[in-house]
């Protein structure tokens, strides 16, 4: 196996589990890709996003 547990469970993390800071590293990831934030996951994790900002 090329990958290590770390890197493969990161991948695999539930958005629910994923730091302000993740969330914002994966929406610039797919902003530069798509070019926009219209997919499912991306207003997904906009909505994560807007929970976790709320609390703090």
């Amino acid at each position: 196996m090329a990958e290590t547990d770390k890197e493969k469970s990161s991948k695999n993390k539930k958005i629910n589990r994923l730091t302000l800071a993740e969330i914002e590293t994966q929406l610039e990831a797919i902003k530069k890709a798509e070019g926009n934030w219209h997919s499912k996951h991306a207003r997904q994790l906009l909505a994560r996003k807007a929970v976790l900002t709320r609390q703090i």
